[in-house]
């Protein structure tokens, strides 16, 4: 049902679907009723259906008893969905959960485990926006810019930035001439 409403060209093509961890085991710990091997059906059903989708995920690194062949599954999973956005936690004990009650990782180890997966992850998502150079889509300005110029969206909802006078609400063409780790750069395109 959710794929068939995605297909709907009003609705943009990003899905934020939290994984937190690669592994099932320290998932149970977590208390998530999902396992790594209906997290990658999901994901297997929606690409096949929604072309180019935008995939954004959640991760904890360090969680109590996570061990470092735990963690390279992390790692090993981000490799294979290659997702365009993370976002990157380390684990903090909340009072009275049962999490909290747990083994701690040392501080320093999901320091480390946490930079390495933001490498990693920066890479993916870079190399990623930089298969948009050269296309040419339609966005819809949605913000503007911290410096000058606006931000606006594709369909895939990537972060377009323009510099160039515009209407919040409008739609625009553009022409994708750079990319970074977390948005494209557009130009207003003349056709």
């Amino acid at each position: 049902e959710l794929i068939k409403a995605y297909k709907n060209p009003k609705v943009f093509k990003f899905l934020h679907i939290p994984v937190q961890s690669g592994n099932s085991r320290v998932l149970k710990l977590m208390n998530r009723f999902y396992t790594i091997a209906q997290f990658k059906a999901i994901i297997a059903k929606f690409r096949k259906q929604i072309r180019g989708l935008t995939i954004s995920t959640d991760v904890i690194c360090g969680f109590p008893t996570e061990t470092e062949k735990e963690f390279q599954q992390t790692l090993d999973l981000m490799t294979w969905l290659k997702p365009d956005v993370v976002n990157i936690s380390q684990f903090w004990a909340r009072p009275g959960t049962p999490a909290a009650k747990m083994k701690q990782i040392d501080g320093r180890i999901k320091q480390e485990r946490s930079a390495g997966l933001a490498r990693s992850c920066n890479n993916i998502t870079l190399n990623k926006n930089k298969l948009w150079i050269g296309k040419t889509c339609e966005v819809l300005v949605d913000e503007i810019g911290k410096k000058e110029g606006f931000v606006s969206r594709n369909e895939h909802y990537k972060p377009v930035i323009l510099k160039a006078k515009l209407k919040l609400g409008s739609y625009s063409r553009c022409n994708i001439v750079n990319a970074a780790e977390k948005y494209l750069i557009g130009k207003i395109s003349k056709n």
